[in-house]
């Protein structure tokens, strides 16, 4: 395997949420003098933000209708066999199986990272959830490397039997550290509250927009951003109505530059109900924003509790409430824990430290026997 080792990186999701950001940040930063870059993904805003990269990257645009799209599968194959790489990298559930079944027989590494599942995650169905979890079982099989983006992520593959121990490791999402700093408390006169993510029921955005009246029983002057975008939106534009808070809570969909639109903000809450990292968390923590989330999934790993922010439970309105109205009766508090967050986000999520590990990983993987028919 002389010269440059090539890696492609594969990906159902085309949108910028959590998993398409983390992969844009690798592609984007990865060491071209010792890798060449490919990317198979679908048509959509993330293969937009590819091509604007100032750096050589093969781009095959290839539409992933579903986690067993066969019709995909057939192109991802011809794909791999035209690009030939020494490290396949899938990334998601939908990749995951479609990545993966493509490179079957091909005698080529292949590493899943998942994104997304947890123990507090739920499909529709037990049965829809026994055969996915029969047909990850099998995947398995075929796969050189497990990265899943915490601990809480890799306990439960393994619990699941989708993934074993021994060809699993965590690698946690990284971020370029900020050098804004957010306002917190500034305006006295103004509670700005922020949260963002897709918006689907697994985010428990419904719950937060819950807790907004008995915070405005003390602080009057409260006001709540939603970013982002998703199938859950009508739902939650309807309770808001529904609770008189459209004066309160704006919608402000997609953010381009969400940096320095988290500095005009003084809490960021993530209200989840199922959160393998937390990547948004990262990125409010990184400018100095104190964090109420709930205690899901890898958001533990991420905020430390009564620290850099508060923990609640899950799908707890009067919880969440009571979090947010602890940081707004005491700002110094609240900005002490903005300072910790900073100091923990360029201790543990520096995405240099990221890049540098999964750098170690595809040059160890280059080197390892591939699972094959």
């Amino acid at each position: 395997m002389p010269g440059k080792i090539s890696v492609l990186e594969i990906i159902g999701d085309p949108s910028l949420a959590g998993a398409p950001r983390h992969l844009l940040s690798i592609v984007e930063n990865l060491d071209l003098d010792q890798f060449t870059i490919h990317v198979i993904c679908p048509p959509g805003p993330l293969a937009g933000e590819i091509r604007k990269l100032h750096r050589h990257i093969d781009l095959d645009i290839i539409s992933m209708h579903s986690r067993w799209d066969f019709a995909a599968v057939s192109r991802i194959r011809r794909s791999i066999k035209h690009i030939e790489p020494d490290v396949i990298h899938v990334h998601g559930t939908r990749a995951g199986a479609l990545g993966r079944l493509a490179a079957i027989g091909l005698n080529i590494p292949v590493i899943y990272t998942e994104h997304l599942w947890t123990k507090q995650f739920r499909l529709k169905s037990r049965v829809l959830t026994f055969f996915h979890f029969i047909g990850y079982w099998f995947l398995d099989l075929f796969t050189t490397l497990n990265i899943a983006v915490s601990n809480a992520v890799k306990d439960f593959m393994i619990s699941a039997n989708i993934s074993r121990a021994e060809k699993t490791k965590v690698i946690y999402n990284g971020i370029t550290p900020s050098h804004l700093k957010a306002r917190v408390f500034e305006d006295k006169n103004n509670f700005k509250i922020i949260t963002i993510g897709t918006l689907n029921p697994q985010k428990g955005v419904q719950f937060l927009i819950r807790a907004i009246p008995k915070i405005k029983k003390e602080f009057a002057k409260v006001n709540l951003d939603i970013v982002g975008d998703g199938p859950f939106k009508r739902a939650l534009v309807k309770e808001v109505k529904k609770r008189k808070l459209t004066s309160t809570v704006q919608f402000s969909g997609f953010v381009p530059d969400i940096e320095k639109y988290l500095t005009k903000f003084d809490i960021y809450v993530q209200p989840s109900l199922s959160e393998s990292f937390g990547l948004a968390i990262t990125q409010a923590m990184s400018v100095g924003l104190p964090v109420v989330a709930t205690n899901s999934g890898g958001i533990p790993e991420v905020v430390t509790d009564g620290k850099s922010g508060l923990l609640v439970e899950a799908a707890n309105p009067g919880a969440l409430a009571s979090a947010i109205l602890t940081l707004l009766r005491d700002p110094a508090k609240a900005r002490k824990m903005g300072e910790m967050g900073q100091k923990e986000v360029k201790l543990k999520f520096d995405l240099k430290d990221m890049i540098k590990e999964l750098e170690r990983t595809y040059v160890e993987t280059a080197k390892s026997p591939a699972f094959s028919e």
